[in-house]
């Protein structure tokens, strides 16, 4: 079969027998796909610090007659990032992005929109390597957006009201929106605290072209406030944990 070739960005590596290694990656053409690396951990020219967490590649790929597996046949450096893994804040930062895209994604689903998202979060942790927390507040929220799956913050899903004095506002996974204690006064385990000014910077990211999100400021409050909710959201629609939030700082 001819090969085919397309921007990769490198989400997952693992060994396979005593040679190949079998890499996920997300493209930006064909969205995720799994291949296998024949011969790969005893290459000394063509895989060579090449299949290396973060980084971007040209891949040359091809399916393989005998598996579900796509068969990587070549892998061009484009972009190594290797203060990535350089730096542990870093390292967990960048290891939970691609463990979001890891398990929101199917494979063969395709969006260039989220590979191009992907790509900025992770130039804009290797080049300015702050702001972390941050960046990640950007990826997920402009990500679940892409998915579909875009959190209603434009207030109480009952009443509609924000922002009204002395009122509690509440983020309800199950019902993916805000509620408030004069609507709900008896809080469910599942629900989230929100701060008016959290809700408002989230909007804000949901709302911001990405080229102009540097210019939010998130207070330590806000930030722990919207990595809780962001966690918390994670956990209920994945059903299943995203290890990478436990070593987050």
């Amino acid at each position: 079969m001819s090969l085919q070739q397309n921007p990769a960005i490198v989400l997952q590596v693992k060994d396979h027998g005593d040679s190949d290694k079998i890499v996920t990656m997300y493209t930006r053409e064909h969205g995720k796909i799994v291949l296998i690396a024949k011969g790969a951990k005893r290459s000394k020219k063509r895989f060579v610090n090449k299949l290396e967490l973060f980084s971007l590649l040209l891949i040359h790929f091809s399916p393989s007659r005998h598996s579900s597996l796509m068969r990587l046949d070549q892998a061009d450096l484009l972009a190594p990032f290797p203060a990535l893994r350089g730096n542990y804040e870093l390292y967990i930062a960048a290891s939970l992005l691609c463990e979001l895209v890891l398990h929101w994604t199917r494979e063969h689903d395709s969006d260039e929109e989220l590979f191009r998202l992907l790509l900025w979060a992770l130039e804009g942790l290797s080049v300015t390597g702050g702001g972390v927390n941050r960046t990640i507040i950007f990826f997920h929220v402009k990500m679940l957006d892409i998915l579909g799956y875009r959190p209603d913050l434009t207030g109480c899903l009952d009443c509609h009201a924000l922002g009204v004095p002395r009122v509690v506002y509440r983020f309800s996974p199950l019902r993916n929106g805000l509620v408030c204690s004069r609507c709900e006064p008896n809080a469910t385990g599942s629900s989230q605290p929100l701060s008016i000014q959290t809700i408002q910077l989230l909007r804000r990211v949901q709302d911001m072209e990405q080229g102009k999100l540097e210019r939010l400021h998130f207070s330590p409050a806000a930030t722990r406030e919207a990595i809780a909710l962001l966690k918390r959201y994670d956990a209920h629609l994945l059903q299943r944990e995203v290890q990478s939030w436990n070593f987050l700082d």
